[in-house]
């Protein structure tokens, strides 16, 4: 039995599970201009890019000598040292890429491959000659450096020509194309379709059996001559279609993402299948040239060609995937939403990077702008000044950015990688895409005030992303080749199973990501559309705070009574909730006072974030009270006697009818009658004092501990002050629920001036300080 046979097998299943990974992060490559744009509905976008898969497939094969012997030299290494090899690069890549399509990040697949092959063959070559010197004349290190040379210098130059290109078409079209597009759309779209001809035959097409070496060589020997005619001839046709009112950007960008798909899958199928067939190439040769050494290292040196058979049926699984899979649509979304011309969900935080980054830009740019004359400062304002108000982008339903910026994204990325084909570079269209995506993106003020911190921040963290591919990458695909060389076949089992819960676990991770994403959307789409509704969810998410503040309370003290580590945990998990909360409350309730609230209104919004004051003031008692039991108990101390537990039960059950009452909110009035007599707080007091005396008592007699009574009254002391300040948010709720009603009133009407309702000065009162 052919042991290795085996492994070639296994190696076409992870090649499958590869191409699913693979192409749910590459999509965005060639989606994104379609999708942000809206050229199309999406199943109409999917189609023409399957298209272009199928026909990019067939024209893969050259490529696929990267992966055989681009990056190492396979006749020093061994049948079973080759066959390990390209199993630890399988591994790895699936492992890696389906992490970036988790957390949403687009990746170079050819980055990971080439390092994959790298850190793979590099270690086994460390472990087969036993010397650094000898290792590296293994390894194809002309090859490798000349890729990643290729790799990095494409992501600047693709930033900058999108920066420059977009800024310059911009002012030539501005924002109003219904009118521009009559003068210069024909040339425009003849330079962009003759480009993405060109490239499609170069490069796409390059390998195919579709067109016969002679009429490529005839292409590239009459280059200029058809160049000139095709974009002549296809500006007069464009120009016409225009006067005719056909949309010729749709047409520019839909043809565009068929080429690029085309593209990808010429060029980047290497990524995903490559490692396979070069394991079964290599298995045939080898077995062909009768283990002869000599015989084997010519057939490994010779070119081999892939039946187009395996092409297309590992287009037909890319085509499978692009349909079906979500996380291809989640790295989309983070593309998309980081070159939004609108508003969006932010998916990233600023950072001290960041905002350095925006600072140098900003102090750039103010110097240039002060050195222009008024008089084209104002004209290139008015180019750039955009039409209507900014709607909320949602994927596929909203428009990302117009037609020209998608028709530029395409030119560009087109023209960039033609260049990188013309020179067999297996390019990353990862870098390609993302990095003009991103320079048409700033250089169209999509990057403003309110967001240019977070976008900064998205984009250093898919560049630095890129970075730690390229780490992540060699160092497991040594790692793993390692394990392989020393363990042998029982590392490929253990690695394998490890390798299946790691994507189920990735998974999990994703649509719990996915979740809080469409959660975040949901309040944004809320505040944007439906203030009153948002209104709602404000009072909503305060009252509900009321109730998972008292299961924390009733948690803890079963935990100090009992002594439960089980529920200190517990409650640490209610606390943790109720801090996010919090800050998510009166992050929502600002954002909707800002966008829709009169400025007269703002004097009058103090009760409603007093009462989310004090749901955080109680959340600190909680935490105090968590801070000093759970101390206690780690600290194996004595537990409560029945006296100690029933003073403190009482000023439990309270606070616990306090929380009760406050979450029906029909009953809050009652409750502040009552507070108001003095009734309640004398209640409150009584209780306190006697607590108190009882326990000194207790002392005097032995039957409490001083060390633990210090506890026992640092608790009780929270407990008073979670009560005073249910009965202080009470005060404010009088006032904050008729309020609300009156503005949701107002809201349904569509009337968002200020609320006829006018609210007492009161005094915030401030937190006690604990010692």
């Amino acid at each position: 039995m052919d042991i290795f046979l085996i492994i070639v097998a296994v190696m076409a299943v992870l090649g499958v599970m590869d191409l699913l990974v693979g192409v749910s992060n590459d999509a965005v490559n060639f989606t994104n201009s379609a999708v942000g744009s809206r050229a199309a509905s999406r199943k109409i976008i999917l189609i023409i890019s399957a298209f272009g898969i199928l026909l990019g497939a067939l024209s893969s094969s050259g490529m696929m000598e990267v992966a055989r012997k681009g990056i190492f030299h396979p006749e020093f290494f061994s049948l079973a040292e080759l066959m390990f090899l390209f199993l630890a690069v399988m591994v790895s890549d699936i492992i890696l890429l389906d992490l970036y399509n988790t957390l949403g990040l687009p990746t170079s697949t050819t980055v990971s491959l080439v390092f994959e092959l790298l850190g793979a063959s590099l270690v086994l070559a460390i472990l087969k000659t036993e010397t650094l010197n000898d290792a590296f004349k293994i390894i194809n290190s002309e090859s490798a450096l000349k890729i990643i040379f290729g790799i990095a210098l494409s992501v600047i130059l693709a930033f900058f020509a999108g920066l420059i290109l977009m800024f310059f078409f911009r002012l030539i079209f501005s924002f109003r194309l219904e009118k521009t597009m009559r003068w210069f759309g024909g040339i425009f779209s003849g330079l962009a379709i003759t480009v993405v001809i060109f490239f499609i035959l170069l490069t796409a097409m390059k390998g195919s059996t579709f067109l016969s070496k002679d009429v490529l060589a005839w292409i590239q020997t009459n280059f200029k001559t058809i160049l000139v005619l095709s974009f002549i001839g296809f500006s007069i046709l464009f120009q016409i279609l225009i006067f005719s009112k056909v949309n010729v950007l749709k047409i520019v960008v839909l043809f565009g993402t068929a080429a690029l798909a085309m593209a990808f899958a010429s060029n980047d199928l290497v990524n995903f299948i490559g490692v396979p067939i070069a394991s079964l190439q290599t298995h045939e040769l080898i077995k062909a040239a009768n283990w002869d050494a000599n015989t084997m290292a010519i057939g490994l040196g010779k070119e081999v060609f892939t039946d187009n058979r395996l092409l297309i049926g590992a287009a037909l699984i890319m085509i499978i995937a692009l349909f079906k899979s979500k996380k291809a649509e989640t790295v989309t979304r983070t593309e998309v939403s980081l070159g939004s011309q609108g508003e969006t969900v932010e998916a990233y935080q600023s950072s001290l990077v960041a905002r350095v980054f925006v600072q140098i830009a900003v102090g750039i740019y103010n110097p240039i702008q002060k050195f222009l004359p008024s008089i084209i400062r104002n004209w290139i304002s008015s180019r750039f000044k955009q039409s209507g108000t900014l709607e909320l982008v949602r994927l596929h339903e909203s428009d990302a950015f117009d037609l020209l910026r998608a028709s530029v994204n395409i030119l560009i990325a087109s023209a960039l990688i033609l260049i990188g084909t013309i020179e067999k570079l297996p390019l990353s269209t990862t870098f390609v895409t993302f990095m003009v995506a991103m320079g048409t993106s700033l250089a169209d003020g999509a990057w403003q005030k309110e967001n240019a911190v977070n976008r900064v921040s998205g984009v250093l963290t898919v560049v630095g992303g890129w970075f730690m591919t390229a780490i992540f990458a060699s160092f497991t695909g040594g790692f793993i080749a390692a394990l392989f060389y020393y363990f042998s076949f029982a590392a490929v089992a253990v690695v394998l199973v490890i390798t299946f819960f790691l994507v189920i676990a990735f998974s999990r991770i994703h649509k719990k990501r996915k979740a809080e994403y469409d959660e975040n959307l949901e309040k944004l789409l809320l505040l944007t559309k439906h203030p009153e509704k948002a209104l709602s969810k404000s009072l909503s998410s305060l009252l509900g705070n009321l109730l998972l503040e008292k299961k924390a309370m009733n948690t803890l003290s079963s935990g100090y009574i009992g002594g439960k580590k089980k529920d200190f945990k517990q409650a640490s998990k209610i606390l943790k909730n109720l801090k996010k909360n919090y800050e998510s409350s009166i992050s929502g309730f600002l954002s909707l006072a800002d966008r829709h609230f009169d400025e007269s209104d703002f004097q009058s919004i103090h009760p409603f974030t007093n009462a989310l004051g004090y749901i955080d003031r109680i959340a600190e008692n909680l935490e105090n009270i968590h801070r000093t039991t759970s101390e206690k108990i780690d600290r194996f101390q004595t537990g409560l006697t029945k006296d100690e537990r029933e003073d403190l039960k009482e000023l439990r059950k309270l606070a616990e009818d306090l929380f009760e009452l406050l979450a029906q909110s029909d009953k809050v009035s009652g409750l502040v009658e009552k507070a108001r007599s003095g009734k309640k707080t004398k209640e409150l007091s009584d209780i306190k004092v006697r607590i108190y005396k009882n326990q000194m008592k207790r002392i005097r007699k032995g039957d409490s501990k001083l060390k633990s009574s210090v506890a026992y009254f640092l608790v009780i002391e929270e407990l008073v002050d979670i009560n005073e300040n249910l009965f202080a948010l009470a005060e404010e709720l009088v006032w904050v629920l008729p309020w609300i009603e009156t503005k949701k009133k107002q809201f349904a009407k569509g009337n968002f001036g200020p609320s006829k309702l006018e609210f007492p000065k009161t005094k915030d009162k401030k937190k006690k300080k604990k010692k």
